[in-house]
């Protein structure tokens, strides 16, 4: 069966528009491609799956990142842009990572984006090849174009945004784009849309190198469903489980750290929470900002109203990471806002710049780095102005040290020598979410059997969420016990997966309330038409899971990978605080072999057993299968 048919023999399914755009960036052409066949769309359904699969059929085994080869694949999902369910939001991109050279790279976003691209008539982009100067696709109600974009290279994803709509004459089209970070090829560039989201961990440093500096959508297309009062419905059910944000938790929260008591400071030498991160946060005038039809209202603006930025206009995505990014570098108060800002304005993804400057601060601290090598900048912990000019140096890969952190930071600290080495926080080359995830084993587990190159999924629960007690019994967990760990990331990380693929947002996605997973596959039914049971949507998420580790091992990723290439100072016990001595490493590898034994690979290599593939459809991949 071609995977694009010419012309289309099964029905499309609700939720679906039916194409797919092609872009070949060398030849300067758009190509219109109608969507797979139903049964592949019920196998791989969209977002990173069906992402995924396109990829792999498409994408040479040999291919570079920053080559002209290297295919980026962005899908939606049948839940995007419904209109009747908050966080039918998603959009994934998925291409061969940079940061690692052979592991999925994936970036997902929420906003308005992704639905705006189904309003223009698409599911989803393939952009093959390397445009030979900048330009920007354009698609409006079912027509694509690529236009010149000498006018908008080299600006920050802010103006960018804003000077595409005025040159489009569209006011209310959405603008996907890169910064001068992802022109400049720094490895871990985002996309940036909507002023308040991104899609971290690589995507624009591969759109850099294709010199496409954004992706301009508009139009008034919607997609079809085939049960709208259950699709309403499940939608309101939905909706009821939603933990709603508010003005005051912006002003008087630390981060996502704050709900275990630790935060990253010092180049993760401290996990200190005190008064002092926040200072001022509560003179600021907050404003909440609500993703296409969700109310959750993560994303959020601000006014600083204290200290030397007072004044400064801040657009925040929801997550936090940008937070503990600059508590890391010892940096607190709107300082670490103001930031925040720049760093979202320039395009780099937090955790990347964090702990490459973060050894560099540290080397600084120790006498292995002088002034010779930072152009004339004083690390000194918490000064404001030298990380500002880093960001800079970083996002165009200025001077000696502005091109290492571009790279990351593990050739910062291998470029530093002595024992920088030791400090560095990675996992495979990629960095983990900037949160202090050290005293949390599920979230620990998570962050190191990830790709490194997207960002992870999954992290497990105490107990199971209450949809799927009908299955599952164990628990609560112990925080230090390594006991019922990997099961429940494998269960996570398949939910967590379906809630992507479908279309949904994670933000939206309330696993621990009752109904927080039955309404969102009632809605993914009222919408396509079929019927899947809860377990074959979390089958569903576990054929994406081994797709996703397919794709690595066709490029030479083995399991040992995620043990063995970390970071030093990410498994190191806990320096300080209320888990002083803790460490997940007593429990490695053990905890990343169960993970792979449960999910159906092998523990060493990371490769599918045939049993695993045969359960999932996946037959064809059966020559990347363990052979004993």
């Amino acid at each position: 069966m071609h995977l694009f048919p010419i012309q289309r023999t099964t029905p499309l399914p609700g939720g679906y528009m039916g194409k797919i755009l092609r872009v070949d960036l060398t030849k300067g052409t758009t190509k219109d491609e109608n969507l797979p066949e139903e049964p592949i769309l019920r196998k791989y359904i969209g977002g990173q799956a069906l992402g995924s699969y396109i990829l792999m059929s498409e994408l040479p085994l040999d291919a570079r990142p920053f080559g002209p080869e290297n295919s980026v694949v962005i899908m939606t999902g049948p839940l995007t842009g419904n209109g009747f369910t908050p966080g039918g939001t998603k959009m994934t991109a998925v291409y061969l990572s940079p940061l690692t050279n052979n592991t999925l790279g994936r970036g997902a976003t929420s906003g308005y984006w992704g639905t705006y691209l189904k309003a223009a008539g698409y599911d989803g982009i393939i952009l093959n090849g390397a445009s030979p100067k900048p330009v920007y696709l354009y698609i409006n109600q079912g027509k694509a174009e690529l236009r010149d974009a000498s006018q908008v290279w080299g600006l920050g994803t802010r103006d960018t945004e804003d000077h595409l709509r005025g040159i489009v004459g569209n006011r209310d089209a959405r603008v996907l784009c890169i910064g001068p970070a992802g022109e400049n090829l720094n490895r871990a560039a985002m996309l940036a849309n909507d002023y308040n989201h991104f899609a971290a961990h690589s995507g624009g440093a591969v759109l850099g190198s294709k010199k496409l500096k954004a992706i301009v959508v508009a139009g008034a297309m919607r997609p079809s469903y085939r049960d709208k009062a259950k699709l309403a419905d499940a939608g309101w059910r939905w909706r009821g489980t939603l933990q709603v944000h508010d003005v005051h938790k912006k002003k008087t929260k630390y981060g996502h750290g704050e709900a275990w008591g630790a935060l990253n400071n010092l180049n993760w030498r401290s996990t200190d929470l005190n008064p002092a991160h926040i200072k001022g946060f509560d003179q600021n005038d907050v404003v909440l900002r609500p993703c296409f039809q969700c109310a959750r209202m993560c994303p959020w603006d601000a006014k600083l109203g204290e200290g030397k930025f007072k004044g400064t206009v801040v657009h925040f995505n929801p997550g936090g990471e940008w937070l503990d990014t600059f508590f890391n570098l010892g940096i607190k108060g709107n300082a670490v806002l103001y930031l925040a800002e720049k760093i979202n304005n320039l395009g780099i993804e937090c955790s990347h710049f964090s702990c490459g400057a973060g050894v560099a601060f540290e080397a600084w601290e120790k006498g292995l780095l002088g002034p010779d090598r930072t152009n004339g900048l004083k690390l000194e912990w918490g000064n404001v102005d030298a990380v500002e000019k880093l960001l800079d140096m970083a996002a165009r890969r200025e001077g000696w040290l502005g091109n290492l952190l571009a790279e990351g930071p593990k050739q910062v600290a291998e470029a530093i020598g002595g024992d920088a080495p030791k400090w560095a926080v990675h996992t495979k080359g990629g960095t983990p979410a900037m949160h202090e995830w050290r005293p949390m084993l599920g979230q620990m587990l998570r962050e190191l059997v990830a790709s490194g190159g997207m960002k992870p999924q999954g992290g497990g629960s105490t107990k199971p969420p209450p949809d799927l007690r009908y299955r599952e019994n164990w628990g609560p967990l112990s925080p230090d016990s390594p006991d019922g760990w990997a099961w429940s990331h494998v269960l996570s990380e398949q939910y967590r997966q379906f809630t992507g693929i479908f279309g949904g947002c994670w933000f939206a996605q309330m696993n621990q309330k009752p109904d927080g997973l039955n309404s969102m596959v009632d809605a993914f039914n009222a919408i396509t038409g079929w019927s899947f049971t809860m377990d074959e949507a979390l089958e569903a998420g576990h054929r994406s899971m081994i797709l996703q580790s397919l794709f690595g091992t066709q490029r030479g990723w083995i399991a040992d990978c995620d043990w063995q290439d970390v970071g030093p100072r990410f498994l190191e016990p806990i320096p300080d605080g209320k888990y002083k001595d803790f460490t997940i490493a007593k429990w490695l590898p053990d905890m990343i072999w169960e993970y792979y034994r449960l999910s159906g690979r092998h523990e060493r290599t990371g490769r599918p057993y045939k049993d695993t593939l045969e359960k999932l459809g996946l037959e064809e991949f059966m020559e990347w299968s363990q052979l004993d």
